[in-house]
């Protein structure tokens, strides 16, 4: 065999690297339905090793499968949407660190809504998309999220299969998404659980709106879309086929018009704090418009910890959105000018997420 392939023996096994084991390659693979919990699970398929092998080896509950042809690496491509600012700058670099650091497989691309490009272009790459042009008429910039996005769907020439949509101030810790035994999507949760993604049958993270009888949601929703019999409560991380992407942006786009347009007439009730309607208008035209679309999600709010709410560490995305007390009556916002230079270290009092935020940055702000 391969003298850099070693023999399998219960010892982890890096991202993306294969072991012997009885003149056979393999590697670790999630495989839907099983998880490898105990030494004695059985073997889930016969392309498979048991648990007896696979513990140790594996983490996230995979099992050692036979290696196969590498995945082509057009199967994932994860995108983010930012402007050109001070604000978005350190973000973009952290985002980048720990992506590459994460095993993720595909490419990553920053869709920047500019003029022109700027001098990040030499450090990541970049699509550059037009600034939505009506920005002058109704100031709200998130119209830039869609109109970048199916800007990149429609000119780049994008061949991956499946696309990974984040916000930028997101921390990777291991890969979400994953090529499953036997060809299917798989993504990765907390403790070990997987869902599958297909054509049809997107992923998305649970987002912050709950369905309430006479709560702003339901009232949104019967406005927008009186006809959809049901709509998924997301946010990103949302993992969908390129194909499904391609029918919503547009969409996306014109619901988000839509909703901005009727401003001086929302109801009271969008405009609380809790809802915020006139900053997520945009997650909202997303979630109609794959309503109307008959595209309905998988949702979990197990593919990411947010830091400031959760407090173990279990997804594979930390997403550091919330304001966070560090203790000694401070705290640290990522709206703070110094934010990406002057992380505090955690108080020792401080839960296992913000922890985990603070030690991992803080450390790649002093390297």
């Amino acid at each position: 065999g391969d003298a850099s392939v070693s023999m399998c023996q219960n010892l982890p096994l890096a991202v993306g690297r294969r072991c012997e084991h009885e003149k056979l390659l393999y590697e670790c693979f999630a495989v839907p339905g099983f998880q490898v919990f105990l030494e004695s699970d059985p073997a889930p398929n016969l392309d498979c090793l048991s648990g007896n092998e696979s513990w140790g080896t594996c983490n996230n509950g995979e099992f050692l499968c036979k290696a196969r042809a590498k995945l082509s690496p057009t199967t994932f491509h994860t995108i983010f949407s930012v402007q050109s600012s001070r604000y978005f700058e350190w973000q973009v670099r952290y985002f980048r660190h720990f992506f590459k650091k994460s095993g993720q497989e595909g490419q990553l691309t920053r869709l920047l809504s500019c003029s022109k490009n700027d001098h990040l272009t030499t450090e990541i790459d970049t699509w550059l998309s037009p600034q939505y042009p009506k920005l002058g008429q109704d100031p709200y910039v998130p119209y830039n999220k869609p109109f970048a996005i199916n800007h990149w769907l429609r000119h780049s020439g994008i061949q991956a299969e499946y696309i990974i949509i984040v916000d930028p101030d997101c921390v990777f810790l291991r890969s979400v998404a994953k090529q499953g035994f036997g060809g299917g999507v798989v993504v990765s949760l907390a403790n070990g659980k997987t869902v599958d993604v297909s054509k049809g049958k997107p992923f998305g993270q649970k987002g912050y709106m709950d369905w309430i009888k006479g709560g702003p949601f339901e009232s949104l929703t019967k406005k927008y879309c009186p006809k959809c019999p049901k709509v998924d409560a997301l946010a990103v991380p949302i993992i969908i086929h390129r194909e499904d992407l391609q029918r919503i942006a547009p969409l996306w786009l014109s619901i988000t018009e839509q909703i901005r347009a009727d401003r001086s007439s929302w109801n009271p009730q969008w405009n609380l704090p809790t809802f915020a309607l006139s900053w997520t208008t945009e997650m909202y035209g997303y979630i109609f418009a794959a309503a109307q679309l008959g595209i309905f999600h998988s949702v979990s709010d197990r593919a990411q910890e947010i830091v400031g709410f959760n407090k173990v560490v279990s997804a594979p995305i930390l997403h550091y959105s919330l304001k966070l007390d560090v203790g000694d009556g401070k705290s640290w916002h990522k709206y703070y000018e110094t934010a990406g230079l002057v992380i505090p270290e955690p108080s020792k009092d401080q839960n296992e997420v913000t922890k985990r935020l603070l030690i991992t940055t803080h450390t790649h702000t002093h390297t």
